[in-house]
């Protein structure tokens, strides 16, 4: 079946690998066995525990203990985790009780969910993530039941406890339902035995259920267990006689599979949700056991029980109001359907009234002879999900004589279909009336009496907006945005179809098509923050009417309620007479196939898709030139960015206007003004910026930043915003849309077309649904501290900058998992930077693992690594996260994109933890928030060293000189091997060619060797001293500046505010664009400790060779001006290679980044230089310091092993592949130069020769 192939693939992509999937449900600390302790993929260690200290156990083949029954593997036969399988059907497992004197005649063995995609044991999903451990009550509590329905056979030699025990590990916490949204809701401990019970009750109980189900393993829908589900709903009894029945229209769900997949509706539940109470099931109404009465059905995907084979009443029969419901259907007329028992009586207010007989032929279809011809219509009949105290249903019949559509999604994409949404009251529903009396032929007549025509009300002058002061956020919910098709269905309602109409600018409007006497009813809309729901309409007399706005989601065409007070009344009060209920339907905006609720006012989806004569898009003042024909790279990654050149998606300012409402834009954003320390510095400073403003000052005015900047001429997008020639002053005046989005080294002259600054979550999300509906390129920033320009899209697209999440909270306890993080937690909004979190840290006499730069900030910092100066003893960036707050852009069930939540963390969605510590930033969503281990300050404090050298290039043998440095190297390299984990490192070597002339004197070249380091302890330790003393002797140096700091923050506030500052040009504009001999930022290498011993000290000096070389005879293809191979070098012992370090293996770093013992950061060179000296040091390169120029970089970055689960990761929780950046996770590996668009490739001469030399 197709259907096999579209399972949830989600859990299966984000799996590591065959290879790391592996170990049994006893793999937990009680475990024997030293080595099976602990294991990720055991998600239920508690309950495996238990097993063990309760002595669920019996001797293995080899002699040793294995728990009873028999462990389970955590991994299926593709070696993907069973816990993170979907749920499809279930198994009602039972057997013949031949055993127990006094149970049924058929008990209880499980009830088990199972997955399509498997047969057999070794793919059923398995101890599922999310569920609950074992609670012990339940063995006592259900005592009774347990013994009577699911009682153990003693000839196994089994308890009841540990047969119950191993039945939840296994299969209980795995039992998902559909919920009140048609998403998987998590059955809750109690409720899981409450249901089996029902089941097995049921089955012994009805003749009818146990033919049908004939095979003691039958496989059932889980709409079969949701309705055995619901059953318990009110049931608080434990003893046997008070186990309920199942509802008699419920049971006909359980045959819905009969014994083969093909037959059963798949579910495709993800087993991995967390418990939600508010999603639970909608309970049923005035339904009794026998099912008789129009009770109210849980919501079904296939059709309606009633025209099953059941002998139950049909819930078909009275009548039912409805408008038609497709694109080019009357929107002027109401129905009303009355079903028989075999006719069907349709009513309307248009001069159409019908009556057919019909018969059912199939689940969820009908015959209909209509008309004295007996013309033969095909009708889908299919019940919807309840909403608001109404009944929902769609009927779609094709008059063409051709079958009956096959879905809702299908029939309002079939030509001369008739379709209708039909609403009618449940019976417990109060104030709600539905009768069909004056709904007739003779209600169009009525209209003829009106004294005003249609013609004439659309003629006359809109009348302006409709304003009001109540308190809320201004305009109406997103939700309710567009035209409804409507139908009043309180009591005193008045005949005829209705049409409300929400605009986005806060304005809505209610009138009659069929009516026109009635005039139009216009009203000023407001929505609570807090409720969403509630919804305030002001009238033109300024009286204010409360709403309740309920919403439910379908493909293509969606459906809600609006419940009204009476006048400056409460939605809620239902007793009230002036009361007034809508049941109302519209198209969903942009959808292809429906699109009469948008307009120019709602314009959702780009330039001309709703109303040709619409304004143009935003770049009217511009454009940029086309993407070159030999682009193919774009489309082979999956890239489908949109363009300005296609006016479908681009946004026009219309929708650009929108966008910022929608963030709040009257909020001041004040969070990055700065004045001076003590305060925290709240992001970098750039280059040359007055007073040490960020942004250029940006946000330094009493009104602050504002929440989007946007290019009204996108002529201006692709040129350079901060020229290099310029000068400070002029950067100074840069534009603000430049200012907004700038950030370190833009090499491409990239800028993004639109840049928000959201406040929070709803901002965010916004913001996404906005990018992904343009299909815009999305792009995330925080201080914008990013060597290599990976904070811009090509084709413009959309820049999220979280720099003003600024939340912080400081947690004692990690509650996860206390012994993560002993000394507590800090949790960190999106845009803290190293000044913000030290100097909160502080505050609570903690100190966190951060990087050396003071205005780095924290996302980047952790997910690309993180080395600093505590990293040695404290770990790495990635080794200190715990939590990951996300926004991603996923695909609901139609593949359109949805923006979703995830937290991520060891215990939930694992994978994505382990992708996005060490998998770089930018590429898996927008991080609105992270937990970070906290950690007690170092007895001692925290001490620093610095010593500052310098010398020159003579070439003799001078102290200092070039024959010198040659010497101190190799004791450089003793020195740091020698390093414990309490000593960080951060030496800088700068060389100054700015003296040597054309005469050639090496000595005028200067070199000064800034020596910086950290110990984790106090300057009367012997270890500080010792290596403080040997350091002296490397450097044969006599002066020693040396500080000691009680925080970290004390140590920052030393600083000059502009010492780490941003460097906003483009480092390689012309004539040196990147390539190969101009590569740009620095190329980078991890050091292992062999190397450091056996290579450095003379890979060192080859680089300064090269140096010296380049002053001998310049090089014109080095971006240098004197055409030297001269920079900087950076080397790092801020790892965890030092001695005693830990070095955990549950990230996605290299193998080359976790073992190394330095990191060395060279500038200037080339390719070909790189590959000759320092990447023959080491297979590796560090993600966040590195060069922009970079061959083979997915395996240079992670390897490519790892490189291929990282993509998997990223193909699952980022489908759309909505996020890039420059050799990020998804890129295209093949593309060496950042040209993602198309490039001319410019490799070194015999680089495919030399490729395979130590680069992974």
């Amino acid at each position: 079946m197709t259907w096999h192939a579209q399972l949830a693939l989600v859990p299966a992509l984000a799996c590591l690998v065959a290879a790391s999937c592996s170990g049994k449900s006893d793999d937990c600390a009680s475990n024997p066995s030293t080595l099976r302790r602990f294991n990720q993929l055991n998600f239920h260690a508690d309950t495996c525990n238990l097993k063990w200290t309760h002595g669920c156990t019996v001797l293995d083949k080899h002699g040793g203990l294995q728990q009873k029954q028999a462990p389970f593997s955590l991994c299926d036969a593709p070696h993907q985790p069973c816990g993170l399988l979907p749920i499809d059907a279930y198994t009602l497992a039972l057997q013949r009780n031949d055993f127990a004197p006094g149970s049924p005649s058929v008990t209880l063995h499980g009830l088990w969910p199972v997955s399509a995609g498997g047969s057999g044991e070794t793919n059923q999903p398995y101890g599922c993530l999310h569920g609950e451990e074992f609670d012990e009550a339940i063995l006592t509590t259900f005592g009774g039941p347990l013994s009577y329905f699911w009682p153990t056979d003693a000839k196994y030699h089994n308890t009841m406890q540990c047969f119950i025990l191993s039945e939840w590990m296994k299969h209980g916490t795995c039992a998902v339902i559909p919920g009140a949204d048609g998403t998987a809701f998590r059955l809750p401990q109690d409720a899981y035995f409450r249901t089996a019970f029902v089941l097995a009750g049921e089955f012994n109980a009805n003749a009818a259920l146990r033919e049908q189900l004939q095979d003691l393993e039958p496989l059932i829908s889980t709409r079969c267990v949701q309705c055995a589900y619901l059953a318990t709903v009110g049931w608080t009894d434990t003893d046997v006689a008070s186990v309920p029945r199942m509802s008699g229209d419920c049971i006909d769900q359980c045959f819905a599979c009969g014994d083969h997949w093909d037959a059963c509706p798949p579910a495709q539940l993800d087993s991995t949700v967390l418990l939600d109470p508010s999603n639970a099931p909608p309970k049923k109404s005035d339904s009794s056991s026998n099912g008789i009465g129009n009770a109210s059905f849980p919501p079904l995907e296939f059709g309606m029980p009633a025209l099953a084979s059941s002998d139950n009443i049909s819930p078909w029969r009275g009548t039912w109001r409805s408008f038609g419901a497709e694109q080019l259907g009357s929107g002027k007329f109401q129905f009303a359907q009355t079903f028989t028992d075999n006719v069907l009586n349709v009513t309307t207010d248009s001069p159409y009234p019908q009556t057919c007989t019909y018969e059912r032929r199939g689940p969820g279809e009908l015959v209909l002879r209509c008309g004295a011809e007996h013309h033969l219509e095909d009708c889908l009949v299919q019940r919807l999900r309840d909403i608001g105290g109404l009944e929902t249903a769609f009927l779609a019949c094709n008059h063409t004589g051709a079958p009956a559509p096959a879905s809702f999604y299908a029939a309002m994409d079939t030509p001369g279909c008739g379709n209708f949404l039909m609403f009618r009251c449940k019976a417990s529903a109060a104030g709600c009336d539905f009768s069909p009396d004056a709904i007739s032929a003779a209600g169009s007549k009525a209209s003829e009496s009106e004294t005003e025509s249609e013609s004439e009300s659309e003629s006359n002058p809109k009348p302006g907006p409709v304003s009001h002061s109540k308190p809320g956020i201004a305009g109406a919910p997103p939700a309710l945005l567009g035209s409804w098709r409507s139908l009043q269905v309180s009591s005193h309602y008045q005949n005829g179809l209705a049409r409300w109409n929400f605009t986005a600018d806060g304005q809505a409007s209610l009138q009659w098509p069929n009516y026109p006497g009635r005039g139009v009813q216009r009203y000023s809309v407001s929505h609570s923050d807090e409720d969403p729901s509630l919804v305030l309409l002001a009238s033109v007399s300024g009286t204010i009417t409360a709403c309740r706005f309920q919403f439910q989601y379908q493909p293509v065409y969606s459906y809600a309620v609006l419940d009204c007070g009476a006048l400056n009344q409460p939605a809620e009060d239902k007793d009230n007479m002036q009361n007034t209920q809508w049941a109302m339907g519209r198209c969903n905006p942009c959808s292809t196939h429906c699109r009469y609720s948008c307009g120019p006012e709602n314009d959702f989806c780009g330039a001309g898709s709703c109303d040709p004569a619409d304004s143009g898009p935003a770049a009217s003042a511009g454009a940029l030139p086309s993407p070159p024909r030999d682009a193919p790279a774009a489309r082979k990654d999956g890239h489908d960015w949109c363009t300005p050149q296609d006016t479908s998606c681009w946004p026009t300012k219309t929708a650009i206007r929108k966008l910022e409402q929608a963030l709040d834009p009257a909020v001041p954003r004040l969070g990055l003004r700065w004045s001076s320390y003590p305060q925290p510095q709240p992001a970098p400073v750039p280059t040359g910026s007055t007073n040490n403003q960020p942004f250029y000052g940006l946000g330094d005015t009493p009104a602050g930043l504002k929440a989007l900047y946007y290019y009204e001429d996108v002529a201006e997008m692709q040129r350079p915003c901060f020229n290099p020639a310029a000068g400070a002053a002029a950067w100074n005046r840069a534009s603000d849309i430049c200012k907004a989005a700038l950030h370190q080294n833009e090499y491409r002259d990239w800028n993004p077309f639109i840049v928000v600054f959201p406040l929070n979550e709803r901002h965010v999300a916004a913001a996404l649904t906005f990018a992904a509906r343009h299909r815009l390129c999305i792009a995330t920033a925080g201080t914008g501290h990013e060597y290599n320009s990976r904070n811009s899209c090509p084709t413009g697209g959309l820049l999220i900058r979280t720099i003003l999440l600024k939340d912080k909270a400081f947690l004692p306890t990690w509650g996860e998992d206390p012994a993560l993080a002993p000394a507590g937690a800090f949790r960190f909004g999106a845009g803290a930077v190293f000044t913000e979190m030290h100097a909160f840290s502080a505050e609570h006499a903690r100190v966190i693992a951060s990087g050396w730069c003071s205005t780095v900030g924290m996302v980047g910092f952790h997910l690309g690594g993180g080395h600093g100066p505590f990293a040695p003893s404290m770990g790495l960036g990635v080794d200190n996260v715990l939590e990951i707050e996300v926004l991603q852009v996923g695909r609901d069930a139609h593949g359109q994109p949805v923006v979703h939540k995830k937290i991520a963390s060891h215990r939930h969605n694992p994978q994505l933890f382990w992708a996005m510590r060490g998998g770089g930033g930018g590429v898996w969503g927008v991080i609105l928030s992270m937990t970070i281990r906290a950690h007690a300050v170092p007895d001692g404090g925290l001490s620093r060293v610095f010593i500052p050298l310098n010398g020159t290039f003579c070439p003799d043998s001078r102290p200092y000189g070039y024959q010198w440095l040659r010497a101190m190297w190799t004791r450089f390299a003793a020195w740091q091997l020698m390093l414990n984990h309490k000593v960080s490192t951060q030496p800088g070597f700068f060389i100054d060619t700015s003296k040597y002339a054309a005469d050639g004197d090496l000595c005028a070249v200067t070199w000064q060797f800034n020596f910086e380091y950290f110990y984790a302890g106090g300057q009367t330790e012997p270890d500080y001293i010792l290596f403080r003393d040997r350091l002296k002797d490397v450097l044969q140096a006599t002066a020693v500046q040396e500080h000691n700091f009680e925080s970290a923050y004390e140590y920052l506030l030393s600083m000059p505010p502009d010492k780490f500052l941003l460097a906003v040009t483009n480092p390689l504009p012309a004539p040196h664009p990147p390539s190969d001999a101009a590569t740009g930022s620095q190329n980078s290498v991890f050091v292992s400790r062999q190397a450091m011993e056996t290579e450095f000290a003379s890979t060192m000096m080859d680089v300064l060779d090269i140096c010296v070389a380049s002053l001998e005879n310049p090089d014109p293809t080095s971006p240098d001006p004197a055409g030297h191979r001269c920079g900087f070098h950076f080397l790092y012992t801020s790892l965890t290679g030092n001695l005693g370090s830990s070095q955990p293996g549950d990230t996605a770093i290299s193998p080359g980044f976790r073992s190394a013992l330095m990191m060395w950061n060279a500038r200037t060179l080339t390719t070909q230089q790189s590959m000759d000296t320092l990447y023959r040091l080491g297979p590796n390169s560090y993600f966040s310091e590195s060069s922009y120029v970079m061959h083979n970089w997915t395996a240079r970055y992670w390897g490519q092993e790892e490189y291929e689960q990282l993509l998997a990761v990223k193909k699952a929780h980022d489908p759309g592949n909505h996020f890039w950046c420059h050799h990020c996770v998804g890129d295209d590996p093949d593309d060496a130069y950042g040209e993602p668009l198309g490039a001319a490739a410019d490799f070194v001469e015999g680089y495919e020769s030399q490729r395979q030399l130590r680069l992974g």
